[in-house]
């Protein structure tokens, strides 16, 4: 039996394949480890086109990262969380330090972070500064993911 040419691959891909989508085989080394990767490449256009469509526009792509890139590290992770907690309501720079056993310094500079994304907001009484969540999606979107890895547990 002769061996099969890579055209010959594709012609039995292409037979295999649903319409409207194209396909390609595969280098050696992805071919070797099989669980988890496609043996051929099999791109269904319309659905890369709806998907395509449903993408947030650029800009809001850059903002979604750097609003989860600020929720990456666990400080930040930590004083969210800590006023998203239902009867927390606010709380003042000290609260927040004795909180996640940090500097008042490493508190602010955290706060900081989370301010210049719209995170959080904050209101002064004399001299002290009390922070709030900024809005309901964000106490949303982390109680979302607690939950997302508790059910993963």
């Amino acid at each position: 039996m002769p061996t099969p040419t890579p055209q010959s691959r594709r012609k039995t891909a292409a037979k295999q394949q649903p319409v409207g989508r194209s396909a390609r085989p595969r280098s050696r080394a992805a071919r070797e480890d099989k669980s988890d990767v496609c043996e051929v490449e099999v791109v269904d256009h319309e659905k890369v086109a709806r998907a395509r469509a449903a993408l947030p526009d650029p800009m809001t792509l850059v903002d979604l990262a750097e609003l989860l890139r600020a929720l990456g590290d666990p400080t930040r992770l930590q004083i969210v969380c800590a006023l998203a907690a239902d009867g927390v309501g606010e709380l003042c720079v000290c609260d927040i330090a004795t909180l996640v056993t940090v500097s008042e310094s490493a508190v602010s500079h955290s706060l900081r972070t989370l301010r210049q994304l719209g995170l959080v907001k904050y209101r002064k009484a004399g001299k002290i500064a009390y922070y709030t969540l900024d809005d309901a999606h964000v106490a949303q979107l982390v109680r979302e993911g607690v939950q997302h890895i508790q059910h993963d547990q």
